[in-house]
């Protein structure tokens, strides 16, 4: 777990004296333009052929036509709508920074706004690896440390779920290699235990 230790930190992230960094960790972009390109299809499927449906109802065109140029509509319009899209993606991906050190597991997310999360190895009960399909493809996928006392809203009306849910604090999404990243976790929680 070596990966990125020459880069500095940003000053979001402070380190206590007796902390020492032993990984730095970013989010992979892969993930978030597979995610892209589903909702990209559900749009040309369901959005644009509902649009064309509506609009050849007052223009009469043969259907031939209707088809090519939805088609073309839909293909430019929705296009530039996933290129933003996809540069938005870039910079929320590019906004995940996840420092792991010898005493605890930093998540620093910035993006629109600035979130710092963090828990302690001593805290951490469980780790668990998360991989779909095509995470498991391109070798990506998120290794959540979890901890006791964690609740959800969901919890919050049944009170049997309040006392020993465990849930993730911090969760380092689409990472490479995560089982590797889960398993030199894991050892660093034992030295420390």
């Amino acid at each position: 777990m070596s990966e990125g230790l020459g880069k500095s930190i940003p000053e979001q992230i402070s380190l206590r004296p007796d902390e020492k960094i032993a990984v730095i960790l970013k989010r992979r972009y892969p993930s978030i333009i597979s995610s892209l390109f589903a909702g990209f299809a559900f749009f040309i499927w369901i959005i644009g052929s509902t649009v064309v449906r509506f609009i050849s109802r007052y223009i009469p065109l043969p259907e031939e036509v209707w088809v090519i140029t939805g088609l073309c509509i839909i293909l430019v319009v929705g296009g530039g709508i996933l290129a933003i899209v996809l540069l938005i993606g870039y910079f929320y991906v590019k906004g995940h920074l996840y420092v792991v050190t010898n005493k605890r597991i930093l998540v620093l997310r910035k993006f629109i706004g600035i979130t710092v999360r963090e828990v302690a190895h001593r805290e951490v009960t469980d780790i668990v690896v998360n991989q779909g399909p095509l995470a498991r493809l391109l070798n990506y996928g998120s290794v959540s440390p979890m901890s006791p006392g964690v609740r959800t809203p969901y919890a919050l009306p049944y009170p049997f779920m309040r006392r020993g849910f465990v849930g993730p604090r911090v969760s380092l999404k689409d990472v490479s290699d995560p089982c590797k990243v889960a398993s030199n976790l894991s050892g660093l929680i034992r030295s420390v235990s």
